[in-house]
């Protein structure tokens, strides 16, 4: 028979070799390892970083300012279409000889100038053969705006291009948003060449002074018929060799789509 002292020792000697009975066991399940451990910490931690990676790509969309004519949409509205129907009639007012083009990019009015003749003056390629593809409303805007170059002299402009489907690219930084060369809207010109076959190049002439190169920068700037006229002046990092000149082009906001009512 056990006495009271020896079962007091028997009872000792079992807590000890069994450390993890009884309360000793409950305090040893730790909070992490009954939710999962570390690792479903870790993909609690991930996830929480990408719905905060993708709120704020978010905001940086918003921030972008989108650089498509007022009323412009794509693919191309009625009011657009309208409008673009518009513009050759003009175009055939004024005697400009002009072929539909295959579309391009986004070029609402895709229209191809044959001669490569505006206003009087011949259009020449620095890279590629003619004839090239534009919309409607640069063919219009330089067929009303360079007459008055025609006046200071000139007889030839040189350009690099017209239609590029590229981003936006000024004081030496690429935007995210299309350039107006993606709507055939724009062109960059390098030289100018006048009635006495005197070749002005913005690159190597502009930072001289030239005359020319100074008269036809204020004349397109002043004339109010183009969006924007880049130069050497006003972004010499990215426009330091050639003139940008964009068409002005506003298109008409369209109704709203009508909703189908629900069956």
């Amino acid at each position: 028979m056990l006495t009271r002292s020896r079962l007091l020792a028997v009872l000792v000697a079992v807590a000890v070799a069994s450390p993890g009975v009884g309360a000793g066991a409950a305090r040893a399940e730790t909070p992490a390892a009954s939710s999962g451990g570390p690792a479903k910490a870790k993909a609690k931690k991930t996830k929480r970083a990408g719905s905060k990676k993708k709120r704020a790509s978010t905001r940086a969309r918003r921030r972008i300012k989108p650089n498509m004519p007022p009323g412009w949409s794509w693919p191309p509205s009625k009011a657009m279409i309208a409008q673009g129907d518009a513009c050759v009639r003009k175009l055939e007012a004024a005697e400009v000889a002009w072929k539909k083009s295959r579309r391009e990019g986004k070029i609402a009015t895709a229209i191809k100038v044959p001669a490569m003749e505006l206003g009087g003056i011949k259009l020449v390629p620095t890279f590629r053969k003619p004839p090239f593809t534009m919309d409607c409303h640069l063919a219009l805007g330089l067929s009303q705006h360079l007459p008055a170059l025609h006046q200071l002299g000139v007889r030839e402009i040189h350009f690099s291009s017209i239609y590029r489907n590229t981003p936006v690219r000024t004081g030496g930084t690429v935007k995210r948003v299309l350039s107006r060369h993606a709507l055939g809207l724009a062109i960059d010109i390098r030289a100018f060449v006048d009635a006495d076959g005197r070749k002005a190049e913005v690159l190597t002439d502009y930072p001289k002074g030239d005359e020319l190169l100074l008269a036809v920068e204020q004349a397109l700037s002043d004339s109010g018929g183009f969006r924007t006229v880049l130069t050497p002046r006003n972004d010499p990092k990215s426009h330091y060799d050639h003139f940008h000149v964009e068409a002005r082009v506003e298109y008409p906001k369209s109704p709203p789509r009508k909703r189908k009512p629900a069956s």
